[in-house]
């Protein structure tokens, strides 16, 4: 039962092997024989020479000078006038509705860094970060209100706005509702 397995291989004559290394192999366009070959050269290859690049016009190096000059001078704006920058950057994103924003902007109003100092405006940016359910800007929005700064809270308000502090985390809030509302919250 010894059966004989024919193994076929298809042996491709010697001109045709010849023809398919000619076409596998990669001749360079600089070789003899090939259209860059140029015998005068000692390496054969045409050689292309570099063009000298135009300088820029002046209109270009003084668009980058100025460039260099005002990041020069905006480093040195931030360098010396950082609370100043710190607020206006905040004011921009709690003008967009950022509540973290509002309430850092109510904190600069409160103590007056990069800006005057101003009560008013501060309790209004609480007030706002308390809308976007900002805990902390609730929290301290109350906490002015019962030192006696100028608010627009009212009494009704106080306890909800506490309430919404307190259940997000501020142990301040919780503190405070135990002891303005010992009945409720003991």
């Amino acid at each position: 039962m010894n059966a004989s397995r024919e193994v076929v291989v298809n042996m491709a004559s010697k001109e045709e092997s010849e023809e398919l290394r000619k076409r596998t192999r990669e001749v360079p366009s600089w070789a003899p024989g090939q259209p860059d070959y140029d015998p005068r050269l000692p390496y054969g290859p045409k050689v292309y020479l570099p063009r000298k690049k135009k300088p820029d016009p002046w209109w270009v190096t003084s668009i980058e000078v100025s460039v260099v000059i005002g990041v020069l001078l905006f480093f040195l704006y931030m360098y010396y006038y950082i609370d100043h920058l710190h607020f206006h950057v905040v004011h921009a994103y709690a003008y967009a509705g950022s509540s973290h924003a509002q309430h850092n902007l109510g904190h600069k109003y409160l103590k007056g860094h990069g800006t005057n100092k101003d009560e008013e405006k501060a309790m209004y940016w609480f007030r706002e970060a308390a809308k976007n359910e900002h805990p902390h800007g609730a929290y301290n929005l109350v906490a002015g209100h019962i030192q006696g700064y100028k608010t627009d809270v009212e009494e009704h308000e106080i306890e909800p706005l506490l309430q919404m502090a307190a259940d997000k985390g501020v142990d301040e809030a919780k503190k405070a509702l135990k002891d303005l509302y010992p009945h409720k919250y003991s």
